[in-house]
């Protein structure tokens, strides 16, 4: 029932969104005749694995959904920044109507290669580029989802020292650590937010170490937005001291250290994928940016588990109202894209 709303939800936002564009004359990517879900072939290139338990892994389980609409599927993984633009003229060459890459990354070899292939979408995730006819972006907020784990972190923390390690600085990983900053700050009660990079998002070991680091100065508060590579948080987490925690992110990573992983700050963006072929069937989209946060009920707050005493019932009432302020526009959170 949850996901069914949440669904509504978002549909019903994408919908308005392009009733008004294609109202002011915007243009439309694809012909608004509603398709046989039969007929649409939709392609994912990932950066990392499919199976990272984190952001690769979330996409592929929105790929998932939408075969379930009944669409051909088929996805790369681990796909090298030096063969983007080969994989996406592959796909487009095999006549696939949409083509998701999965991450900023992907940008400039979507908007090269879509030059020549009129008649497929590359859509973008965590972007949030556009270029007529056929480029377009789905920006899951990172900001947001930054800061619900920066909130989270300034109430549960008592040494008053937090951290965040965020993989590559782009601007959607810039984005993530730019929210956690100013949700720790919004909590004001004299919370430190340290922060860091590593420069990629595969090597676990350099977020373990980084992590290490963290809590050796002080941080019992520790959450990342790395991909693959923030598993190595976890691996930290087991052999820290007592009363010290990881924050997850994007899927539930409670099972990745029990006991010792306060909650997730969750980014559903494979619910977003869905949802934008859902539309694609049903009316076309356009090369716009497309952004997905609490609002659209793809940004949230994983179950805390056997963790729930470490926050009050009056500091987790603190976290919801925050979620529904920022929702509701109340809070605007900085970020690192438009």
């Amino acid at each position: 029932m949850k996901n069914r709303v949440m669904k509504t939800m978002m549909a019903l936002t994408m919908t308005a969104a392009l009733t008004v564009s294609m109202a002011a004359g915007a243009v439309s990517v694809m012909a608004a005749d509603e398709k046989d879900p039969a007929d649409v072939k939709v392609a994912l290139v990932l950066p990392g694995s499919a199976n990272d338990k984190g952001w690769n892994q979330e996409a592929y389980d929105g790929l998932e959904k939408i075969k379930d609409l009944g669409c051909q599927t088929a996805y790369s993984e681990n796909v090298q920044a030096s063969d983007y633009e080969t994989i996406f003229r592959g796909y487009a060459d095999q006549g696939f109507n949409v083509v998701f890459g999965h991450g900023t990354e992907f940008e400039d070899a979507a908007e090269k290669v879509a030059e020549d292939y009129p008649d497929t979408i590359f859509c973008i995730t965590s972007s949030d580029i556009s270029q007529d006819p056929n480029v377009c972006s789905l920006q899951n907020l990172n900001n947001e989802q930054g800061f619900i784990a920066g909130v989270v972190a300034a109430l549960a923390t008592e040494s008053k020292k937090v951290a965040a390690i965020g993989g590559m600085e782009i601007p959607s990983i810039q984005s993530y650590i730019m929210g956690f900053e100013q949700g720790v700050e919004y909590v004001d009660n004299g919370t430190e937010a340290l922060t860091a990079y590593t420069g990629d998002f595969s090597d676990a070991t350099k977020v373990k170490e980084q992590a290490n680091a963290f809590i050796e100065q002080g941080a019992d508060i520790v959450s990342q937005d790395a991909d693959e590579a923030g598993l190595g948080l976890f691996e930290a987490i087991k052999d820290a001291p007592d009363g010290v925690y990881a924050i997850g992110a994007v899927k539930d990573q409670y099972d990745e250290c029990p006991g010792k992983v306060l909650t997730s700050a969750t980014n559903q963006i494979g619910d977003a994928m869905e949802v934008a072929v859902e539309d694609y069937m049903k009316e076309g989209l356009e090369a716009k940016c497309y952004k997905f946060g609490i609002n659209e009920g793809v940004i949230g707050l994983a179950d805390y588990h056997d963790c729930a005493d470490v926050l009050t019932d009056e500091e987790k009432q603190f976290v919801t109202d925050t979620m529904d302020k920022i929702a509701s526009g109340e809070i605007e959170v900085e970020s690192a894209q438009n």
